[in-house]
């Protein structure tokens, strides 16, 4: 039987490579380099090493092969689009500012070991939603821990996307109509380019951050939060979080100091491949959330609807 299932995987993983071959090389050209990036393999807009001025340009865009697509678009559908629901009787856990009953969506994940830490926390993951926006298979070959982290996650109950752009995540088709409790995005980075002027990578990653806030409040409840764990000194302060997130609409409920030692486990990685920790002290935890809706009251009478309007 086991034999039986091998044979057909491999058949079925052998039609869906050459499906998403021709569908989106259309030379059909074969490359040399089966994890070389093709030019025009995927149309899906890439994080690239050129950088832009403009404020109003909102492409982060992600790396990704073909054979790392079909393996992410395997994993999706063995998982399934429901999100998971907390067993009965589960008992209520906390790990710093995160609870066992709070559903959580993870963002920008290096090598998942911050969601792997609160999975081991809280003994059961069916409550996370864990994402990268790198594929599987970057991962696989740049972070020496992301696949050990991503099996343990898997095991509770979380569930993995890879490819999701923090810039448009309301709009993914898995993640769409879902509201959090939680939103945790750690150290939002846009890329470092070293002959950039430094004003214009500040707005860079203000854009980035910006576009963040705008997905995430329409994906969180009313009493759901937003946190932002950044670094607190420097160059970092000039991105003016505070800022960016009224500007869309969400309030800064407090700010609080990070420590990694709080969450066991946890490595702080660099992006876009290499597997060095950086220093992540000083830093803070930012917590947003929506605005409270107005009440109406019976003693204003342009906010009740029973009051009738009289003459003086």
């Amino acid at each position: 039987m086991g034999q039986v299932l091998s044979f057909v995987r491999k058949r079925v993983l052998g039609k869906l490579f050459n499906y998403t071959k021709n569908c989106f090389c259309p030379q059909g050209k074969e490359r040399e380099d089966p994890n070389e990036n093709c030019s025009q393999c995927i149309s899906i807009p890439e994080l690239s090493d050129t950088s832009s001025d403009s404020e109003t340009d909102s492409s982060f865009k992600l790396h990704q092969n073909v054979t790392s697509a079909c393996i992410d678009i395997v994993e999706e559908n063995r998982q399934g689009s429901a999100y998971h629901v907390l067993e009965v009787g589960a008992q209520e856990r906390w790990i710093r500012h995160y609870c066992s009953f709070h559903k959580i969506l993870l963002v920008g994940e290096g090598d998942f070991s911050f969601s792997a830490s609160l999975a081991k926390a809280f003994g059961s993951a069916t409550n996370m939603v864990a994402t990268s926006l790198d594929s599987r298979g970057f991962l696989f070959r740049n972070y020496k821990k992301a696949m050990s982290n991503i099996h343990e996650l898997r095991t509770r109950g979380c569930r993995i996307l890879h490819g999701v752009d923090a810039t448009e995540m309301a709009n993914h088709y898995s993640l769409g109509g879902i509201k959090f409790d939680r939103v945790i995005y750690n150290f939002p980075h846009a890329g470092f380019y070293s002959d950039e002027p430094g004003e214009s990578q500040k707005r860079r990653h203000q854009l980035l951050i910006s576009l963040f806030f705008k997905n995430a409040k329409v994906m969180i409840d009313e009493s759901g939060e937003i946190h932002v764990t950044h670094k607190s000194n420097a160059f970092f302060l000039g991105w003016n979080l505070r800022g960016l997130a009224s500007a869309v609409g969400l309030r800064l409920i407090e700010e609080v100091p990070f420590n990694f030692t709080d969450y066991p486990g946890y490595r702080t990685k660099y992006g876009f491949g290499g597997d060095k920790n950086f220093n992540c002290n000083p830093s803070k935890t930012y917590k947003f959330g929506l605005f409270p809706r107005p009440v109406a009251s019976s003693s204003n009478p342009t906010l009740n609807p029973n009051t009738k309007n009289r003459k003086s």
